[in-house]
């Protein structure tokens, strides 16, 4: 259902945002993942993070990264492990499956993304992008 938010335009970005994620989400509980736990995943490809950076990253509370990373490492997806200079932290590292999975899940993502803009031709593309990333650097408050 579409959103009412008083504002056509802000209830069609609105809509559209819903749709590609529901749909990616769909793709992605196929492997027994959420977009949540996909996006977790992407966050730790390229180094070990702490649980901190991670929360920033995706912009959730400690809390939830713990109940992902509580879920994907009962998977052997993802292990904790100590820092090497700071007992207080814990840092999140891919295991092998959590790299191959990852790989598998980004395909099932990028299929998604791809069926959500395939009717828009490349020039559209680039001017919502544009357009969508002016709205974005405003601020929300007045």
């Amino acid at each position: 259902m579409r959103p009412d938010t008083g504002n056509e335009l802000v209830d069609a970005v609105l809509f559209a945002a819903h749709r590609i994620r529901t749909s990616t989400d769909a793709n992605l509980r196929g492997r027994g993942l959420s977009l949540s736990s996909f996006k977790l995943l992407k966050a730790l490809a390229s180094e070990d993070r702490s649980m901190r950076e991670v929360s920033d990253m995706l912009r959730v509370s400690p809390r939830t990264v713990t109940d992902i990373i509580d879920g994907l490492a009962s998977r052997g997806l993802v292990q904790r492990h100590a820092h090497p200079s700071d007992r207080r932290v814990t840092l999140l590292r891919l295991t092998e499956d959590g790299v191959r999975q990852l790989a598998e899940a980004t395909v099932d993502a990028d299929r998604a993304r791809d069926a959500a803009i395939s009717g828009l031709a490349d020039e559209e593309q680039d001017t919502l992008r544009s357009l969508l990333d002016r709205v974005a650097a405003r601020p929300a408050r007045c």
